[in-house]
């Protein structure tokens, strides 16, 4: 299943472009998501944005990357997470500090529920334990 995607659209309009290229209708692709067909239709128009999990279900089921799907990039997780190994001290610092950044102000982000806001913050407070 290879399909071809493009940076210069918007969210809704990836999503919808993805599902016309796999051949699905609005009702299917909402079922291959395991989300409503009121639901799907909300992403599709622009009105809602994806949650954590349905973002999940597109890289487990069809391996299109939220980062895709939100911002139009490209890159893989295993590709960024190489390059910030391979970075300097320097950047690394400089994205440690950014993530605290994002932690301390992350309840100002609207476009997620609460509970996808402490799941994220946990996440992040795991895996950097001194935030």
């Amino acid at each position: 299943m290879s399909i071809k995607l493009s940076k210069t659209i918007h969210c809704n309009q990836r999503i919808k472009y993805i599902r016309t290229q796999l051949g699905f209708t609005q009702e299917a692709f909402a079922e291959q998501l395991d989300i409503s067909y009121s639901a799907y239709k909300k992403l599709e128009s622009g009105e809602n944005l994806p949650s954590i999990e349905t973002l999940c279900k597109f890289k487990n089921r069809f391996h299109i990357s939220s980062d895709y799907i939100l911002f139009g990039e490209l890159n893989s997780a295993d590709d960024t997470w190489e390059q910030f190994l391979n970075s300097s001290a320097h950047d690394q610092m400089e994205l440690h500090y950014r993530i605290q950044y994002y932690v301390t102000h992350f309840q100002k982000i609207s476009i997620l529920s609460e509970e996808e806001q402490q799941e994220i913050t946990k996440y992040i407070q795991e895996i950097y334990p001194t935030l």
